[in-house]
């Protein structure tokens, strides 16, 4: 992804939109302006790259739970009785 910061700054512009289009195009990749200041696509530029990351992540096997305690459903055969 490439971000064009200080969109909201034209008058200060030095790299022009179709550059940055077009190189992002020549990489498949996304390109969005962005100006924090005047809150344009930090939150899309964020939530794309997020997404983004965790669609190349390999799912990870759940982490084993140590202590834990397995309960045998099973009844045992004969009378017991309690407190016995």
């Amino acid at each position: 992804m490439i971000l064009g910061n200080k969109c909201d700054m034209e008058d200060k512009r030095v790299v022009p939109k179709g550059k940055g289009e077009a190189i992002a195009r020549e990489h498949g990749i996304r390109f969005l302006e962005t100006s924090a200041k005047a809150n344009i696509n930090i939150e899309q530029a964020f939530l794309e790259l997020a997404e983004a990351i965790l669609n190349k992540t390999p799912e990870r096997a759940k982490p084993e739970r140590y202590g834990s305690v397995k309960i045998d459903t099973e009844k045992q055969s004969g009378s017991r009785q309690c407190c016995a």
